[in-house]
């Protein structure tokens, strides 16, 4: 189906920054609520205290869980136990790839250290707490409902309503340990520069001692490509290496989707006095991503026309957390399957992993970060914070075309007036820009944009008529001018004004289908049927596509979410209605 990079290793919770050792920890953890919040009194730390049992990664909410409680339990707790024989000079690693909120971490009674923040990567160097023989491992997470946390499509109410559901409380995601040596690469940030035809490399050493140089391999379908080593002067610095491939016919190799196979294996090697100490293999590309007018450009040309489809990463009894690699895989291809080439993954920071799919078969992705609901200095200082953490965490991925660091104005609902706010997304692109340059921001998705590199609109009309009426006169509309629709707000805040930037409908159609599925809902009517469904799809999707100055869509959406009826496929990855004529639908575009 795809080829893979040569680090790939199945299960592997960190695509583009893979070593040999290491252990993964999921599975069956002790595990108690603690809902009176006397754990931490009482030292449950020290282990020995929890009765439940647990299956991590998954919420305690969802039934992969074991438990499939959906009450409020702010305070939690789990343990696992486990040997390991660390060899001499080696250092040991703990990384929890998300826990949801605050999450407390002891090793044999000795805290090890507390991470706030529900979606990004976290990492604590347990060596020092470690023992011989059997260690115990304990985590305490708080969460709360607050509007102030970071917390996307998770309610903040007792009961699932409109688009918001059942919370994700706790570890989520993939827990794991890994060996290192005594210096070793923390971390190494790639900047492709495509004029150059060369990356730039950032690294960051912990353990950091005279002595050690760093040697970064490129390899292109199994030739190396280029070779560069340098002695290190302090823990962090910055290395160029050329991937001009003088060997070939065409010695430029940009990755695009039509072309994900054009890309370099890499490997990172620190060495001590000549002494390999660390070795990490990874895969970057030559691609670049910018605007030109009011086009998108991939590589200096033209893109295609976007054809997303809006995506929110939920599974049926497993909420956020996929299964397997196989399960993330097969998203991936069904999107592909039915003509569509691009995802926004909406209000979720997923699994790295579908990154790397996106990046293996061709996809174009749209990062989005989980809302707040509240204004005030706490949500500010948590969405700053995490979303920093998640486009250092995320920086590279050949697919990712787009940062959304807000959606529909969601914890700044009067941005169209307050300059406060307007302050907010504006220093939310440039916060982004200033963390990677190579890749598109958008302030605000779906209207009320501040500095935009794209300007988005969402407009559930549920006719091509009532579509071609409201965007009949563009530039209008884009000047502030709504004559003709109710279906959106101003694309621009009060002071800011269209720079003739593109235009993409990010957000459209919504259509449920009264099938088998009772209860739920979807925007306006419910097609009656397969056909219905499909035709209604073709109106709407030929109604975008004969816009002039219109760059694309994103149709809502990819599955049906819990009461949000939606989809095009079921919860459980069922289409309702045939994958080639929504296939056929995605290529109306014109001049493709």
């Amino acid at each position: 189906m795809i080829t893979h990079a040569k680090c790939y290793r199945e299960g592997y919770p960190r695509p583009r920054f893979v070593r040999e050792r290491w252990v993964c920890l999921n599975g069956q953890w002790k595990f108690a609520f603690d809902d009176r919040d006397e754990g931490e009194r009482n030292r449950w730390y020290a282990g020995g205290k929890l009765t439940k049992e647990i299956a991590v990664p998954f919420a305690y909410q969802t039934q992969a869980s074991g438990i499939g409680d959906d009450a409020r339990h702010d305070h939690l707790w789990y343990e696992r136990r486990f040997t390991y024989a660390l060899p001499r000079g080696k250092r040991l690693l703990l990384h929890f790839e998300g826990a949801d909120y605050t999450a407390k971490v002891w090793l044999n009674g000795c805290m090890l250290g507390t991470h706030t923040g529900g979606y990004a990567r976290f990492t604590f160097d347990c060596t020092p707490a470690l023992r011989r023989g059997e260690n115990v491992l304990v985590v305490k997470c708080d969460d709360s409902r607050s509007a102030a946390q970071p917390r996307g499509k998770q309610r903040c109410t007792p009961q699932n309503v409109s688009c918001f559901y059942t919370d994700t409380s706790g570890i989520w995601k993939t827990v794991w340990l890994e060996e290192v040596g005594q210096s070793y690469l923390s971390r190494v940030l790639t900047t492709c520069e495509y004029e150059r035809q060369s990356v730039l490399f950032e690294y960051n050493v912990q353990g950091f001692c005279e002595g050690l140089t760093l040697e970064i391999e490129a390899e292109y379908q199994g030739e190396r490509a280029a070779l560069c080593e340098t002695a290190l002067l302090c823990d962090h610095g910055k290395i160029r290496l050329d991937l001009t491939l003088t060997n070939q016919m065409l010695n430029l190799k940009p990755w695009s989707i039509g072309r994900p196979g054009q890309r370099f294996d890499l490997t990172y090697r620190l060495r001590h006095r000549g002494i390999v100490v660390d070795e990490v293999r990874s895969y970057t590309a030559l691609v670049d991503y910018r605007t030109r007018g009011d086009g998108i450009e991939v590589n200096y040309l033209p893109a295609p026309c976007l054809r997303m489809v809006l995506a929110q990463g939920y599974y049926p009894d497993s909420g956020m957390t996929p299964k397997s690699d196989e399960e993330l895989l097969r998203d991936v291809m069904l999107i592909k399957q039915m003509g569509f080439n691009g995802v926004r993954m909406h209000q979720k920071i997923e699994d790295e992993r579908f990154y790397y799919f996106c990046d293996m078969a061709g996809l174009f992705c749209w990062l989005e970060m989980p809302a707040v609901y509240d204004f005030s200095p706490e949500s500010v200082s948590a969405l700053t914070r995490e979303w920093t953490e998640v486009v250092l965490q995320y920086k590279g991925y050949l697919c990712v075309m787009a940062y959304v660091p807000v959606n529909e104005s969601w914890g700044a609902l009067q941005t169209s007036e307050n300059g406060q706010m307007q302050q907010l997304t504006a220093g939310l692109y440039s916060l982004t820009k200033a963390l990677d340059p190579t890749r598109l921001v958008i302030s605000n998705d779906g209207w009320e944009h501040t500095q935009s590199d794209i300007v988005t609109l969402h407009n559930y009309a549920q006719t091509g008529r009532e579509l071609r009426l409201a965007y009949a006169d563009l530039p209008a509309f884009l000047r502030g001018e709504r004559t003709g629709d109710t279906h959106t707000r101003s694309p621009f805040a009060k002071g800011w004004a269209y720079r003739g930037q593109p235009v993409v409908i990010s957000e459209y159609g919504g259509i449920a289908c009264r099938t088998q599925e009772s209860g739920g809902w979807g925007y306006g009517t419910a097609a009656a049927d397969a056909q219905e469904l499909l035709a209604r799809l073709r109106e709407l999707t030929q109604a975008i596509v004969s816009l002039d100055g219109c760059r694309g869509y994103c149709y809502t959406q990819f599955t049906d979410v819990m009461q949000e009826k939606n989809g095009l496929l079921t919860e459980d990855r069922r289409p309702k209605a045939d994958m080639d004529a929504i296939r056929a639908v995605n290529s109306l575009v014109r001049g493709e």
